[in-house]
């Protein structure tokens, strides 16, 4: 999937917030803002594998290395 709307309307807004106990405007401002919060990887990546859906890492708001990284 290219964006986090594309992937919460594939598995569906409500049953993303119910899975993740969340309000649906927690997954609507998750859209405005094209990342999905870090602490929803898990569920979002199962959910994804279970409807076969490309889950990138990159629609999430990790942290990034610096270049001084290990």
């Amino acid at each position: 999937m290219e964006t986090v709307e594309q992937i919460c309307d594939q598995i569906g807004r409500r049953p993303l917030a119910d899975a993740l106990g969340v309000s649906k405007a927690a997954i609507t401002n998750a859209i405005s803002e094209n990342k999905l919060p870090p602490r929803w990887y898990r569920v979002v990546s199962v959910l994804c594998k279970d409807q076969g859906i490309n889950c990138n890492d990159e629609l999430f708001a990790f942290i990034a290395p610096t270049e001084n990284a290990v």
